[in-house]
């Protein structure tokens, strides 16, 4: 019955936890009997303006992008092939087979329109279903600011009532798991997230000074895509071919040594020391967990895949700290 809400509140539960120091300098700035509820209530609205801002303003942005890259290729294309780039010609093996592959493909007005046209039916149609899935995704948000509304009210009862519950189903041992559960969602969301963001945010900087369009955009959608494992290149790399393509080959080029740099400083050092300290997890275990999660649960598994992964090793230290019985 549940089923299609548990991500919803999966979500929930994760923000809550990453979140409980800030919720706990934002209730002592409350007094007074209805105190849990405003203070509920007003932490959710700005949560939920912190993450439906970004959603709708990249949404917009991408789609208006979208239909100017159509309208400017319809536009390079009516008089025939489009002008190609002379990186693309001195491309080793491959320049020669491109160049001619766009000039017979698109070798006059009407192949040209005729492409267009064709293309036409297939943008709108992706168009469409991108759209479904971000209304579809933030639904799932406004349920799980809704939810989380009613955690955060509720959280004195819900922290001593969990451990009870889990106590008689699970036995006493389970309190020690459920704080590494929560020690490794924690951590997790300050390896991930907070670094993401950083990266995010030095690529703004980057972008910016190479000169690429847009770079306060694409340096939000770098920070998304750092969020999930080896996603990131893809991301900058993106912009960099984007450089290139229009010219500017050493701001590409740029981009792609200053991105490698920061994803190589980020990935060996920053997020290891993050996660594997607070979760106390050996960094191996935490990627298998951040992998193994993201294909078990989705995007949500990036949080739930290690807090499982630091259940399981804590429950292997135990059971080895035990000492073994003779039979």
């Amino acid at each position: 019955m549940l089923r299609h809400f548990l991500a919803a509140l999966c979500w929930a539960v994760i923000l809550a936890i990453a979140t409980a120091p800030l919720y706990d300098r934002w209730l002592a700035h409350f007094r007074g009997r209805h105190r849990h509820i405003w203070a509920s209530l007003t932490f959710t609205f700005l949560l939920g303006v912190v993450l439906l801002v970004p959603i709708v303003y990249g949404g917009f942005i991408a789609v208006r992008e979208g239909f100017s890259v159509i309208h400017s290729f319809a536009d390079s294309v009516k008089n025939g092939a489009p002008e190609i780039p002379e990186w693309v010609r001195q491309l080793p093996w491959v320049g020669q087979w491109l160049s001619d592959q766009i000039t017979s493909s698109l070798g006059d007005a009407n192949t040209a329109a005729h492409v267009v046209s064709q293309a036409r039916p297939t943008v709108v149609e992706l168009t469409r279903a991108v759209g479904a899935q971000v209304v579809r995704r933030l639904v799932t948000l406004v349920f799980t600011l809704l939810t989380l509304f009613f955690v955060y009210m509720n959280r004195d009862s819900l922290t001593a009532e969990v451990p009870h519950v889990s106590n008689r189903l699970f036995g006493p041992t389970v309190e020690g798991l459920l704080l590494r559960a929560v020690d490794a969602i924690r951590a997790t969301v300050d390896g991930i997230v907070l670094v993401a963001v950083a990266e995010g945010a030095i690529m703004c900087g980057v972008y910016a000074v190479a000169g690429a369009p847009h770079p306060i955009l694409f340096g939000a959608l770098t920070g998304i895509f750092a969020m999930i494992p080896f996603a990131a290149p893809v991301a900058f790399g993106a912009i960099a071919l984007l450089m290139i393509t229009q010219g500017a080959v050493g701001a590409g080029v740029g981009i792609a040594i200053a991105g490698s740099i920061m994803l190589f400083v980020a990935d060996h050092f920053v997020r290891p020391a993050i996660i594997g300290g607070g979760a106390r997890l050996p960094f191996l275990w935490v990627l298998l967990g951040i992998l193994g999660g993201i294909e078990s649960f989705g995007l949500v598994g990036i949080f739930i895949g290690p807090a499982l992964m630091a259940a399981l090793v804590s429950l292997w230290r135990s059971w080895v700290a035990l000492p073994v019985t003779e039979g």
